[in-house]
């Protein structure tokens, strides 16, 4: 299974996906004019992952825009991780958000209560002093 590294675009967010280090790391806008169609091959490649996936796998969010159709294709590609960990594998997932982005703090709370892993909400300014 190979790498999967999307640049960013004005209206898409930036993807890599390592299946042989077990990360996945979204970055950017994500309002893409065809959400299925961007979305659609990385849930793909995640299905292949989830029928081989490594011991600890670490999802990494880190959004500063996201509309409600790209939320739901996210969330659908979070729920194949769901169903491993359900199997015993770990599952890290972070959602990070700028310091006085309440929108994004909000939507990864809300996010949290979507899904069934548990969801580390995360500032950058923590993380990238």
């Amino acid at each position: 299974m190979n790498s999967i590294n999307i640049p960013a675009s004005d209206e898409s967010p930036q993807v890599f996906f390592d299946p042989k280090k077990g990360i996945l790391e979204i970055s950017g806008k994500s309002l893409p004019e065809d959400t299925k169609g961007f979305y659609d091959p990385i849930i793909d490649a995640v299905k292949e992952y989830t029928q081989k996936p490594n011991p600890h796998t670490v999802i990494n969010l880190k959004l500063n825009y996201i509309n409600s159709s790209s939320t739901k294709k996210i969330l659908e590609l979070v729920t194949h991780f769901e169903k491993i960990e359900k199997e015993g594998y770990n599952v890290e997932l972070n959602w990070f958000y700028e310091e006085n982005d309440d929108d994004m703090l909000e939507e990864g709370h809300e996010f949290n209560r979507l899904t069934e892993l548990n969801v580390n909400i995360k500032k950058l300014s923590q993380v990238y002093l």
